[in-house]
């Protein structure tokens, strides 16, 4: 009987601490999701949620294991921010945008957002991953002599890292597309 007692006791401490666990992990997430929303209206900036609440869930930049083999459907989210063709864009399945910020820093239009995909076996992409992602609208821009993780495509100078979107770097990021539309290094 005792025996008995404890292990129900037991069983009870041990969801009290699962529920507190995942109260504590939907908590977290979201707050850290409101943290896009806020940098947005300080800013004067526009929010789209789009696919949000990636952070819980994809939270890491090396999240990368993950194959698909068809794409079934196209994306509108995708179509709306992300339609260029250069990588990590076009390719993979199950791809996602989410937390678009847009507007306009020292006079340049630009779009930041976080973009997932999968890698897929039909496309041969290999695998996928997450990335943050900076545009800079530069419509009079050559594509030569550009840095690794930057791309010039349809009037935009595109830089990509492999994370989830920070907004503590955002402003930075776009400084150095400035600075590198100007020619400056």
């Amino acid at each position: 009987m005792d025996f008995v007692m404890l292990f129900i006791i037991l069983m009870l401490l041990l969801f009290a601490l699962v529920g507190w666990v995942v109260y504590w992990a939907i908590s977290s997430s979201a707050r850290k999701n409101r943290r896009y929303e806020q940098f947005a209206a300080q800013h004067g900036y526009d929010f789209d949620q789009a696919q949000g609440n990636l952070y819980y869930r994809e939270y890491s930049k090396n999240k990368t294991t993950d194959q698909q083999y068809l794409s079934l459907f196209e994306n509108p989210y995708v179509k709306k921010y992300a339609a260029f063709t250069h990588y990590p864009f076009g390719r993979g399945g199950d791809i996602k945008v989410a937390y678009v910020l847009s507007g306009v820093y020292q006079g340049a239009a630009f779009r930041a957002f976080t973009y997932s995909f999968e890698g897929s076996f039909a496309d041969r992409t290999g695998p996928g991953g997450i990335f943050s992602i900076v545009l800079l609208a530069s419509p009079e821009r050559e594509a030569a002599d550009l840095p690794v993780n930057v791309f010039y495509e349809k009037g935009m100078l595109c830089d990509y890292l492999s994370e989830n979107l920070d907004v503590d770097t955002i402003h930075d990021r776009l400084d150095d597309l400035i600075a590198l539309n100007k020619g400056e290094e």
